[in-house]
């Protein structure tokens, strides 16, 4: 019997050569074997039941000691358990047991002994430890369960020690430390630094049991203080997942999430990868610039899901014409960028693409009820001629992209310096636009709309027109264009109704019963709050809502957009009167146009002024709008012939130049007052605008 009057027996489990078990008892030392599979202690001599505090082998043997073992615990005696298979490893480390939740720190040499059964244990011989400072005690237990990745290299990058993470996280159990790195630079440069600066930090790519991962190095000088030579301490983070994050995030950030196309903060980088590889081969760039003709009309009229599909099928069309280094960029909205190398052997490829481009791009839009096509506009600057910077290529070529608009569309042009000039003249217009809205010139004038029925003026369009201090009067035709590029379309045309809803309050005050008809855009439509504006200005001038009147196109009447059916309807419940501008020149909807219950229809000018070839055409456009029971108003009248035709065939009003131009608030008035003192003497009714004539001058 062991003098410390426990029992100790080797079990059937033990290996062999244990025979002798009285000898192991009376060892000082505390030896057990423990069995990691099962995680039970299967064999102890008298100092180890001491140290475990059990009363038997059998009462030890029955401890499952993996009930309360933590995973670094667990992650750590696999590791030895796998070097112990591997190649004989033996280890000593500090180690604090819990025996009956008592902590005991002790110094334990671990090693591998084969079972009966062919598993591997490990055979623990433990030296009492608790003499050691607590700080010591609580850094060894810290080490084994961090996360934190900490390992000892000598200088040459051999491994001297893993802690569990460490281990775990090794390609192999002896792994040196340059194989750990996956790009030896990574591994060069940082010993390069550690040796004048003694501490480096880095994120570089390692490979790891797991695979390859981004870990976050910091390296520090030291001495291995079991041979005092000089050493490196490396500890590691996995910032796998940051890293990863980060690439979504530049991913997500530089592409466009509909098209899957590169975006506009991507552009530089492409262009200037493209443009090393073009010097070296002392090829030209070409920057072409794409935008959607009429695209906004798909979006208004046909929703933005057709939107949507059109412009991913447009970023289909372009990524298949790409060439080698081509990127395919989409800018934002409906405009994208094409940027491709045209070598020394290619000339000429940059031209052909733009047609290219023309022809992959006209594409017809079916919706319910319509048929609308896209084209494209291109607009083109090249590498290094027109420029070697990004932006100012990007810019040059969205000028030239704006020529081949103003040359009719579905187009391409290449940029030239005239276009610059131009392009600084549209700056300077816009300039002086901002400063005419923020001073109050831009103004209504007034066309009268003449009745032959009451044989005077019964109603005024306002028309925006801009007093410019140094070039005099600037038609909407200069300006209004403008004004949709730059969003300024809106301010315009809410200063435009203040003001002639104003004009007409005034006229009435001084008894002068004139109704008043306003242009509205389809953008204006689109605004959420047009509706609630519209009244805001009523209210504010005290003005009757049946005396005024709203412009608005055929289209926009049968628009699918929400947000315009929502506007159209809160003005009609206003009382205000709703007007169909330029009417028999684009699709009609005669149903829709009935159901709205239109008031006023205008006919386009261009029928009346096609007069009397197509007299056909206007008689049955004049058919259409008496069937709808609206006030027919006839556009464009020029001469007393047309004038006398519109009244014989039954339009109800009369608008044009045989009248009067659009005229000042004042000149209106003076117009509208000379005609109310002439009296009806049998007279020709076109000899009023002979009165007016006589009065305005």
């Amino acid at each position: 019997m062991p003098d410390r009057g426990v029992e100790a027996a080797r079990p059937a489990a033990c290996p062999e050569g244990t025979d002798q078990d009285w000898i192991l008892d009376r060892l000082v030392a505390a030896v057990w074997i423990f069995d990691i599979d099962h995680g039970r202690v299967i064999w102890a001599n008298a100092a180890a039941l001491e140290v475990w505090n059990a009363a038997s082998l059998a009462e030890l043997a029955a401890r499952n000691l993996k009930a309360d073992m933590s995973p670094a615990v667990a992650r750590r005696l696999r590791q030895y358990q796998a070097d112990f298979i591997s190649y004989d490893a033996s280890f000593t480390e500090m180690w604090t047991l819990y025996p009956r939740g008592v902590p005991r720190p002790l110094e334990v040499r671990f090693s591998g002994v084969k079972l009966h059964d062919g598993r591997m244990a490990m055979l623990c011989e433990a030296r009492d430890e608790a003499r050691l400072q607590p700080e010591a005690i609580r850094s060894a237990d810290a080490l084994l369960h961090t996360k934190l990745m900490i390992s000892l290299h000598d200088l040459d990058g051999r491994t001297l020690y893993c802690n569990p993470a460490a281990r775990a996280s090794f390609d192999t159990a002896q792994q040196d430390l340059p194989a750990r790195f996956l790009h030896r630079r990574d591994y060069l440069r940082m010993m390069e630094q550690i040796h004048s600066e003694a501490e480096v930090s880095l994120i570089a790519e390692v490979v790891s049991a797991e695979g390859l991962r981004w870990h976050e190095l910091t390296v520090r000088s030291c001495h291995d203080p079991v041979s005092g030579r000089p050493s490196i301490l490396v500890s590691e983070t996995d910032v796998t997942e940051l890293k990863e994050a980060e690439a979504l995030a530049q991913n997500r950030a530089h592409h466009d999430p509909l098209t899957g196309l590169p975006n506009r903060l991507a552009m530089p980088a492409r262009f200037n990868a493209m443009v090393r590889r073009a010097e070296q081969r002392g090829a030209r760039i070409g920057v072409l610039f794409i935008d959607l003709d009429q695209f906004k009309a798909i979006n208004d009229t046909l929703g933005h899901l057709h939107g949507d599909g059109v412009l991913m099928e447009v970023a289909r069309r372009l990524s298949e014409l790409r060439v080698g280094d081509d990127t395919v960029i989409r800018l934002g909205g409906d405009e994208f960028l094409f940027l491709a190398t045209e070598g020394a052997e290619e000339a000429g490829r940059i031209d052909m693409l733009a047609r290219r481009i023309l022809e992959r791009l006209a594409l017809p839009v079916h919706g319910e009820r319509r048929k609308l096509m896209v084209t494209p506009s291109v607009g083109i600057a090249c590498f290094p001629h027109h420029g070697t910077n990004a932006q100012l290529l990007m810019q040059r070529a969205d000028l030239a992209m704006y020529e081949a608009k103003a040359g009719g569309r579905n187009q391409y042009r290449m940029f030239d310096e005239s276009m610059r000039n131009q392009r600084e003249e549209e700056l300077q217009l816009l300039s002086d636009l901002r400063e005419a809205l923020r001073g109050g010139h831009i103004l209504p004038y007034y066309q009268p709309r003449y009745s032959p029925g009451a044989q005077r003026a019964v109603a005024v369009e306002a028309l925006a027109r801009w007093n410019h201090p140094e070039r005099g009067l600037i038609l909407p035709s200069e300006f209004i264009p403008i004004s949709e590029k730059s969003g300024l379309i809106n301010q315009i045309g809410a200063t435009i109704l203040d003001q002639a809803v104003r004009q007409r309050c005034e006229w009435a005050r001084q008894g002068l019963d004139v109704s008043v008809s306003v242009n509205v855009s389809q953008r204006q439509l689109c605004e959420l709050e047009f509706a609630c504006m519209v009244q805001r200005i009523l209210d504010e001038h005290g003005c009757d809502p049946s005396r005024l009147e709203l412009e608005i196109t055929e289209t926009l009447l049968i628009e699918s957009n929400p947000v315009v059916s929502a506007n159209l309807a809160k003005i009609r419940d206003l009382g205000i009167r709703l007007a169909i501008d330029d009417f028999g020149t684009g699709y009609s909807n005669l149903a829709r146009l009935n159901e709205m219950s239109v008031d006023c229809i205008k006919i386009d000018r261009s029928l009346m002024q096609g007069l009397p070839r197509n007299e056909e055409i206007v008689r049955l456009v004049i058919a259409m709008c008496n069937f709808m029971q609206a006030v027919i108003v006839a556009e464009g009248i020029e001469t007393l012939e047309m004038a006398e035709w519109a009244q014989r065939n039954g339009c109800h009003e009369l608008q044009g130049y045989f009248y009067s131009a659009p005229v000042s608030a004042e000149e209106a008035e003076c117009l509208m007052r000379g005609q109310a003192a002439v009296p009806d003497r049998g007279r020709r009714r076109h000899l009023v605008r002979s009165d007016w004539a006589v009065v305005h001058g």
